[in-house]
């Protein structure tokens, strides 16, 4: 690696520390994009010009939906600590046939098909308290 390229690199990750938006570079497998989460907005619709499209888990907040940014679908899933001050997120993007799948899974079919999609691709988690986003990283890179 270059010096150039480990400069934009330590810059990026200080972004994702100190700016309010986190950028991430292209996922490389499955073709997926990264999806922007923004500090202090909440799990569900992590920037404001994201479009909630469906909630699978009607909650207070909602904990699995399928949310559109940028003219992309993502999935998001409270994988940890729901009801709690603080919770863990993850998102990942899905393609129209997993949607479809999605739409017509519930109770026990909907958890294996989400734990599925998480499982196999990079993805992105959140950690929130009070229901706001604090911090994020890429997993499954």
């Amino acid at each position: 690696m270059g010096d150039d390229a480990l400069c934009e690199e330590q810059a990026s990750r200080r972004d994702a520390i100190d700016g309010k938006v986190v950028e991430l570079r292209p996922f490389r497998r499955r073709g997926s994009d990264p999806i922007r989460l923004q500090i202090g907005e909440h799990p569900w619709r992590p920037t404001s010009d994201t479009r909630v499209v469906e909630i699978y888990e009607e909650c207070d907040p909602p904990t699995a939906g399928l949310i559109e940014q940028d003219g992309r679908l993502y999935v998001f899933d409270c994988i940890d600590g729901r009801g709690s001050k603080v919770s863990f997120w993850a998102y990942t993007q899905v393609d129209a046939i997993e949607v479809s799948r999605l739409q017509n899974a519930a109770g026990d079919d909907l958890i294996r098909l989400l734990d599925g999609l998480f499982a196999d691709r990079p993805s992105m988690a959140a950690l929130a308290f009070d229901n706001l986003i604090e911090s994020s990283a890429p997993i499954n890179s």
